[in-house]
């Protein structure tokens, strides 16, 4: 990791239209691909799977996630797109 500074807005064009896992204040997980996402941090993702407790729940192709309600979002980066970051 670099000593550049980097700002959300950087983090949400890296893992724009990739798969990211986002975690609600209630302990549901999300994990789809980023498809939109507005100034309220209100998000949507598409071919999305809800987990609770790791447990899959539910299948959802297109879902909203309204942005006060998001603890965290993280990025599932494979090793190949790992590997493309870096380049």
């Amino acid at each position: 990791m670099s000593n550049e500074k980097r700002t959300s807005a950087d983090f949400f064009k890296q893992v724009f239209g990739r798969t990211v896992n986002v975690k609600l204040h209630n302990r549901t997980e999300y994990i789809g691909v980023l498809a939109a996402l507005d100034g309220n941090m209100n998000l949507v993702l598409e071919q999305c799977e809800e987990y609770l407790e790791q447990k899959l729940i539910n299948k959802y192709g297109q879902i909203l996630l309204r942005g006060n309600n998001v603890l965290y979002i993280s990025a599932k980066f494979n090793q190949k797109q790992q590997q493309e970051e870096e380049i």
